[in-house]
């Protein structure tokens, strides 16, 4: 069952360093405040790459794999889990922990039903039978008509935000390198310093993502594939880190 707790506290120490596992009592996507100057960060897990300080960051990208999966078995109210079909990679039982399952189409099933994912058991090679455990018993009786989609925290398995294309959505700034797969605090809020490209703008102007260079914010344009991320607190200045106010969380 989902515990909502209070405040997360940090010390410097934890903030600023990095770990192969999780630190004590922390779940990818917990959040923290410095209340003192109203920044915001999120437990976070990097991907295959290193997180370098200032870069714009995003969740891992988009797998259609697990968009449209099968219940492979059919469960009742009140059950802990879902079976489902993995899809076309083999899996970790620790990759989806933190993440979300959610009804696609419904069968006997409301649409929207969402869980968060606890852990995962069962065969994790392609096509095997999963058993996805919920941070709470089903609401409703699932009959293997219904299509499910499992997705991955945002702050797990996060990247440097692609140069033009978003495959997935931004998720915060990299205030200081963390290693590939490696653990560590991500900030999602709050006045950041994160790298700019070379597109013209002002004091005050709106910012997205990257539309040319990677891990950099840009002037954001309304209308635009890209996704806003906070306000310029200073003029473009090409690759360089800028002060921003960051509006992720």
């Amino acid at each position: 069952m989902a515990i909502i707790t209070g405040q997360t506290v940090l010390t410097p120490a934890d903030l600023y360093s990095t770990t192969a596992t999780p630190g004590d009592n922390l779940t990818i996507g917990q959040v923290a405040y410095d209340g003192n100057v109203g920044k915001t960060f999120r437990y976070g897990f990097a991907g295959v790459s290193a997180l370098v300080a200032g870069n714009l960051l995003q969740e891992s990208a988009e797998d259609t794999t697990y968009e449209n999966m099968a219940v492979g078995t059919a469960a009742a109210a009140g059950d802990a889990y879902i079976q489902v079909t993995n899809g076309t990679a083999t899996i970790t039982n620790a990759q989806f922990v933190g993440g979300s399952i959610s009804v696609y189409t419904a069968g006997t099933v409301a649409v929207g039903d969402e869980y968060t994912i606890t852990a995962i058991t069962g065969t994790l090679t392609t096509g095997g039978a999963l058993k996805v455990y919920t941070d709470r018993p089903l609401r409703y009786a699932f009959t293997t008509s219904a299509k499910v989609v499992m997705k991955r925290s945002p702050w797990s398995g996060v990247i440097q935000a692609p140069a033009s294309t978003q495959t997935g959505m931004a998720v915060g700034v990299a205030q200081y390198a963390i290693g590939a797969a490696q653990y560590g605090w991500i900030q999602t809020h709050g006045v950041a310093s994160a790298l700019s490209d070379g597109s013209t703008f002002a004091v005050g102007s709106g910012l997205g993502t990257p539309s040319g260079t990677a891990g950099c914010v840009t002037v954001y344009a309304a209308g635009t594939t890209h996704q806003y991320v906070g306000v310029s607190r200073e003029a473009a200045a090409s690759a360089h880190a800028i002060s921003i106010f960051l509006q992720i969380d």
